[in-house]
């Protein structure tokens, strides 16, 4: 798989983005070096790539959830005239073109809805991020819904030899076209990195799979279907459920323990991929998929600080499933920008 990675590569040009705003501060860029070790999350260059979709959960909301994370980490306040500390090493915002949904019922096919949109996006993810990471800069896609991971991951295994991932969310995302219950593509992602489903989706970027089985770290799962549950039960993805946090310690005790685990198996990079839908509604209701008993606020930052401070090559990150037209308040998108916040540096 390795000498496949480097060909690929080769032949895996990249498109230009194109970006709106600019950064609330600009650092030069001799100001950060190119980092060739470590973790990124911190003192890294971050490259925000918006992901305006919501074609792989079929509804409206999901493609608004970029601008708004983007506009929080750069906002200014009377206690912070300057801005969040870390916003000098945002870079100007990368806007990925998504094209229309296909018609609806259907939506195309109908076990695979919006396939093709899809693609498309996904496959300017993977040159987005594979671009940012090549040029040592933090890949960050804001969602949009969780099937921009399909891209995100995509684009971070051409930049590693071994990637791990780590996959904090409610749901495991592992069906396919045979065990989807709803034929939405945001339930199908870490199937696809696994090399199972679509072709043409588990492919973008070169050869499936992108990770093997026994480098992905599940957290937070409370709501599988049947296909899924099957599917973990004859492949060695570590699953942490939010049945065993408690028992754990905690949450933040169970991402120390993964922390270690990934640290441990071989892997040179990592993926995070964060669904806001692993909170619980009673602290976040801005998603189109709510399960009640998931994770309290507090209890998430301590285990997103974790990983900041971790040594694990981490290099690119998701942050999907916030749903604007669900938060009529504004407390859900204030909730997901402190958190993400709390993982990039807030102190």
């Amino acid at each position: 798989m390795n000498a496949e990675r480097g060909t690929r590569n080769a032949e895996f040009a990249l498109e230009q983005p194109h970006s709106a705003g600019a950064p609330s501060t600009l650092i030069p860029r001799s100001a950060f070096p190119v980092p060739t070790s470590g973790n990124w999350l911190r003192g890294a260059r971050i490259a925000p790539i918006a992901v305006p979709m919501g074609l792989g959960v079929c509804e409206f909301g999901p493609e608004i959830g970029p601008y708004a994370l983007d506009a929080g980490l750069r906002d200014r306040t009377a206690a912070t005239p300057s801005g969040w500390p870390g916003a000098g090493r945002l870079e100007p915002l990368t806007i990925t073109d998504v094209p229309p949904s296909l018609p609806s019922p259907l939506y195309g096919d109908p076990r695979l809805k919006n396939r093709e949109p899809i693609l498309t996006a996904c496959k300017r993810l993977a040159r987005y991020t594979q671009a940012a990471i090549a040029d040592g800069r933090l890949a960050l896609a804001l969602g949009g819904d969780h099937a921009l991971s399909i891209g995100s991951i995509a684009g971070a295994a051409a930049t590693c030899e071994r990637l791990g991932i780590l996959w904090i969310d409610t749901h495991a995302d592992l069906n396919t076209p045979e065990t989807t219950p709803s034929g939405n593509i945001h339930g199908m992602p870490m199937a696809l990195a696994l090399g199972h489903g679509n072709r043409a989706l588990a492919t973008i970027a070169g050869a499936a799979p992108k990770v093997r089985p026994e480098d992905v770290t599940m957290i937070g799962l409370r709501d599988l279907d049947a296909g899924e549950e099957a599917f973990l039960a004859r492949h060695p993805v570590r699953v942490y459920r939010m049945a065993q946090i408690d028992a754990l310690g905690g949450f933040a005790a169970t991402v120390a323990r993964a922390i270690d685990e990934l640290a441990a198996s071989g892997v040179d990079a990592v993926h995070l991929s964060f669904d806001l839908d692993v909170l619980d509604p009673s602290c976040f209701t801005a998603t189109s998929t709510p399960v009640p008993g998931g994770l309290i606020v507090r209890e998430a930052l301590a285990g997103l600080r974790l990983l900041r401070e971790s040594t694990l090559p981490i290099r690119s990150v998701d942050w999907v499933e916030l749903n604007p037209l669900l938060d009529t308040r504004g407390a859900s998108t204030g909730v997901a920008v402190r958190l993400l916040k709390g993982l990039l540096g807030d102190d």
